[in-house]
């Protein structure tokens, strides 16, 4: 399957400093109002590729998590369980998925499919393939969002991924238009629905002459040295990737099952 990217966007508060809420006020001059850090990095990411591409009315929307809104959860724990309040209406609201997918499908215009999908493993790549089987129906384009917000604490969001306490995590969006069509794109992205094998997968990396980016989460591999992880760092490796002009080939792991992505980039 063959998904071609016309552009892209990306954001990694590590990397770049920004008051996100005061960016989408002044510059963007978006209303911030009863929304949270998690609805404030996707729509700044939608901006961002907002500022570099065109957005058609129709183009779908899918938005995926390594874990989703964990902050407001654990918001909602506190306010139940723990000082026994009623849980606010506007945090109710903020904690549904879709009102993530509405208030960035609002801010770039867009009124098409809009999905707010999480899968437990691979949830990028499978939300790929999603768009993948959408787009061959509906003709149309799509926009992916791959978004992670640290939890406040952290240690929550370390527990609930599986890490180490000692890992640094950060918190990312980072976006592509996709289509099917060839025209314009300035790259094309490659994968399956295929798993693979640890032995298979060291016979790709062996004849590859691509980039190998190794998720960290494959321990059988000898990885990429990351000094810190987020959940979908498969859609920033593509961006960056794109960025610098590279071929790549990203391979993820979940439970000793392996997946890969090939980006190649449109000269």
């Amino acid at each position: 399957m063959k998904l071609y990217v016309k552009n892209f966007s990306s954001f990694r508060d590590d990397l770049q400093k920004v008051d996100l809420k005061k960016e989408l006020k002044q510059k963007y001059k978006f209303d911030t109002r009863r929304q949270d850090k998690f609805i404030h990095l996707g729509v700044y990411g939608a901006q961002l590729l907002k500022d570099k591409t065109k957005i058609r009315v129709d183009d779908e929307l899918y938005v995926t998590s390594g874990v989703g809104n964990i902050n407001i959860v654990q918001k909602t724990n506190t306010y139940m369980y723990e000082e026994n309040q009623p849980l606010k209406i506007f945090d109710f609201i903020n904690l549904l998925g879709n009102t993530t997918s509405y208030y960035i499908a609002k801010s770039l215009g867009v009124k098409g499919k809009n999905i707010f999908q999480i899968s437990d493993n691979f949830t990028y790549i499978r939300t790929l393939i999603s768009i993948y089987s959408s787009l061959k129906n509906s003709g149309k384009n799509a926009i992916i969002c791959a978004i992670d917000l640290v939890s406040n604490p952290e240690e929550i969001i370390k527990r609930v991924l599986g890490i180490d306490e000692k890992t640094e995590v950060v918190s990312a969006v980072n976006y592509q238009k996709l289509s099917l069509n060839p025209s314009g794109a300035i790259a094309v992205i490659e994968f399956e629905t295929k798993i693979y094998t640890l032995n298979e997968i060291k016979e790709i990396i062996k004849q590859s002459d691509d980039k190998i980016v190794i998720s960290p989460r494959c321990m059988e591999l000898k990885h990429n040295e990351y000094e810190k992880f987020f959940e979908t760092m498969a859609s920033c490796e593509i961006n960056t990737a794109i960025k610098n002009q590279e071929d790549m080939q990203y391979v993820d792991c979940f439970e000793n099952r392996y997946k890969i992505i090939k980006l190649k980039n449109i000269k």
